[in-house]
């Protein structure tokens, strides 16, 4: 599928990003900032491309019940970025049930989750109506020390997102995670997710442990994370790409121009 619009590249903020602002060539067309980063980094990033939305990302920001004074606070945030949605992680299983699950010697199971699932959806429910913007939801890269944990079968994903009503935010590292969980290549695991939901895609590349255990690293992208995305844009089109990257300055830099170049050519 080929995208009608041009996809823009959004950048996730950071020192090492400011740091190399003067070089044009790496100047995204985005950023993105977390719902923890300070009011006032926040409106630098606003300053530093005047005119542009600033993308809100929350991560585990939907994994438990949000209090007041935090929705309190995304309401100013929302305002403050014009954001187009607040993307968050699926977080379904509260750490004290996986903890029950594991003095128990088993994995989790849907089973496991009771209440716990209608209470996710009702805190997306709350936080879109309170915002006023969409609630986009980002895949798991699994539950730690599961070898297929539920949180990040395919089927499942597709199921919240249609429960929900949400858009898809397809983060390519722990989809290579999960595969790796599940035993299926990166473009299997692709293959069975709801692309046509896809509305932004994160991108960096998984970390490799000892034993061949992968988990989301945020490291630099790889020829094969490029291929992927590649591969990917093939069947999907995506509203924005992010980079998710902070560490090195001149790979940072790398990136950058490499994915103006790639995107460019969808």
């Amino acid at each position: 599928m080929v995208s009608v619009a041009p996809i823009r590249l959004a950048v996730m903020a950071s020192t090492t990003l400011y740091d190399l602002w003067s070089d044009e060539a790496v100047r995204p067309d985005l950023l993105e900032v977390s719902t923890w980063m300070p009011l006032e980094e926040v409106r630098r990033c606003r300053q530093l491309l005047p005119g542009a939305p600033l993308l809100v990302h929350g991560g585990n920001l939907l994994g438990a019940p949000l209090t007041e004074a935090q929705v309190q606070t995304l309401s100013t945030l929302v305002k403050e970025t014009g954001t187009p949605w607040v993307s968050a992680h699926i977080s379904l299983w509260p750490w004290k049930v996986l903890q029950e699950a594991r003095q128990r010697g088993r994995q989790p199971t849907a089973l496991d989750l009771g209440g716990h699932l209608e209470d996710f959806f009702v805190r997306v429910r709350t936080l879109r109506e309170f915002l006023g913007v969409p609630v986009v939801l980002e895949n798991a890269p699994g539950l730690p020390g599961c070898a297929s944990a539920p949180e990040s079968d395919p089927a499942t994903i597709a199921a919240v997102l249609e429960a929900t009503g949400c858009n898809f935010l397809l983060d390519l590292s722990s989809a290579q995670t999960a595969a790796r969980n599940w035993g299926v290549t990166p473009g299997q695991y692709l293959e069975r997710l709801p692309l046509d939901r896809i509305v932004e895609v994160h991108l960096s590349a998984p970390r490799l442990l000892e034993g061949g255990r992968l988990i989301d690293g945020h490291d630099a992208l790889r020829e094969e994370d490029y291929d992927l995305l590649g591969r990917l844009l093939d069947r999907c089109a995506p509203q924005v790409a992010t980079l998710e990257y902070w560490q090195e300055a001149q790979a940072l830099r790398q990136q950058v121009v490499r994915l103006k170049q790639e995107l460019a050519r969808k």
